[in-house]
């Protein structure tokens, strides 16, 4: 029977492209709306106080934080969240092409984009390869006395959907008042309903007794997936 240890590469493959990517658009994330509420505010408060125009640089620094706070919002959700989904799905694809190269026959592989992108493969001589965040994009290969803790977690959120029903009025008007008339009041029926979102989590360690590291995979609305995932890795056999 052949050394599962042996399998494993000298130098694992690393990816810099993809972590360079990855830190780029964290950056973007974290500075462009403070930029756009820095322009917004900053700009109008800066000309009235260049009139020593005190109080009506606050109020107008007070409305002015209010507008920018909804065009940051906007900014993130219609302009940097789609770049964002655009790169990290490339970057996935990248590495799902990785982890399906890797020198082993891989018996199984998955990759994500969803909060960081990353993959993962398990081969047949029961090694489990991983390049995520959490390992700065370079091939981690875990032997299974290397998994600490695997788990699924999941999250939940209620989701509250209203309906407005509308107003109709029983006669006429006029403006004399010579007709009268009786206006209903519309109805509003809210819909509440949960959403989960599953994840696995998988606490590793490098060492003998060392520092548990953890990746997190996530997997939407795919529970079975996730409880699919961590049953093949808590049964994990070195071949």
């Amino acid at each position: 029977m052949s050394d599962p240890v042996a399998a494993v590469p000298a130098s694992p493959k690393a990816y810099p492209e993809a972590l360079d990517c990855v830190q780029k658009t964290e950056k973007m994330m974290q500075v462009v709306p403070g930029l756009v509420v820095l322009v917004l505010v900053g700009l109008p408060v800066l000309s009235e106080l260049a009139h020593l125009r005190v109080s009506s640089a606050i109020t107008i620094g007070v409305i002015m934080l209010i507008i920018a706070g909804f065009v940051a919002k906007g900014v993130t959700r219609f302009i940097l969240s789609p770049i964002r989904t655009t790169r990290y799905k490339a970057v996935a694809n990248q590495l799902a092409e990785g982890v399906r190269a890797i020198p082993a026959s891989v018996s199984q592989w998955r990759c994500w984009w969803e909060g960081a992108p990353g993959a993962l493969a398990v081969t047949q001589a029961g090694d489990l390869v991983i390049v995520d965040r959490s390992t700065n994009y370079e091939e981690l290969w875990l032997r299974p006395s290397q998994l600490a803790h695997i788990s699924v977690e999941r999250e939940a959120v209620q989701i509250t959907n209203t309906k407005h029903g509308g107003r109709f009025t029983l006669g006429g008007a006029s403006r004399g008042g010579l007709f009268g008339g009786y206006t209903f009041g519309g109805k509003s029926r809210s819909v509440t309903h949960m959403q989960e979102t599953a994840f696995l989590e998988i606490r590793y360690q490098l060492e003998r007794n060392g520092m548990t590291y953890t990746s997190v995979i996530p997997f939407g609305a795919d529970r079975r997936g996730a409880d699919a995932l961590c049953a093949t890795l808590v049964r994990l056999e070195q071949g």
